[in-house]
């Protein structure tokens, strides 16, 4: 298996990450309140801190991850009751039809256009009759100052800390217009958009086509 890129970030990740990521979460559960009934799969589960919120409304949770190191924290901050598998190839390790609702958070700017479109492809298969899919990412419709400007420059700033690789997926996310095409191409829907952290943020619902 090839090194693990997230072995040491792994371990101040939250630290460094959840002021910024904890109140999109707030965004997303009124975007789409979780339900006890679900089975909730986290594509790029990281430390699991998504996961750890509908684990406890009562969901069943699959988590997701590349990095062995984010899983090993995904597996201290959940327990056993959460199932977690390692992925280091385009498809996902799921049954079809197996999530009523996927979280995908900041992962498709990141990675290369065609993955992504493989990645939104792959979430169709997994997604249960009925079921949506929850992304958040970069926004592409303009930024609101000061707060888009300020989120936009430590974003940056981020995207460069995290490699060449990973900076130039980003830029080219954004200016291939962001998650649009990449949800066309790879044949589902936006069913509601919303704008967060002065614009610099997009959460979006998706559905089948």
């Amino acid at each position: 298996m090839p090194s693990d890129g997230y072995g040491i970030c792994s371990r101040f990740y939250d630290w460094a990450m959840e002021p910024v990521n904890a109140p999109l979460r707030l965004v997303a559960h009124r975007m789409c309140p979780p339900d006890p009934a679900w089975t909730v799969l986290d594509v790029g589960c990281g430390t699991g801190a998504g996961l750890a919120e509908y684990a406890a409304a009562g969901c069943a949770v699959i988590g997701v991850d590349a990095s062995p190191a984010m899983m090993a924290a995904s597996r201290e901050r959940l327990g056993p009751q959460a199932d977690l598998r390692l992925t280091d190839g385009g498809r996902l390790p799921v049954e079809d039809g197996c999530a009523d609702l996927i979280l995908i958070s900041l992962v498709l700017h990141s990675i290369p256009r065609a993955v992504a479109v493989a990645l939104l492809e792959e979430a169709g298969r997994a997604l249960a009759p009925g079921g949506r899919a929850l992304i958040t990412d970069f926004g592409t419709a303009g930024l609101r100052f000061p707060r888009g400007w300020a989120t936009r420059g430590f974003t940056v700033l981020a995207e460069i800390a995290s490699g060449p690789t990973h900076a130039r997926n980003g830029l080219a996310y954004i200016r291939g217009g962001g998650l649009g095409p990449l949800v066309e191409d790879a044949g589902l829907t936006i069913t509601t958009q919303r704008p967060s952290a002065g614009g610099n943020i997009t959460l979006a619902l998706l559905g089948a086509s």
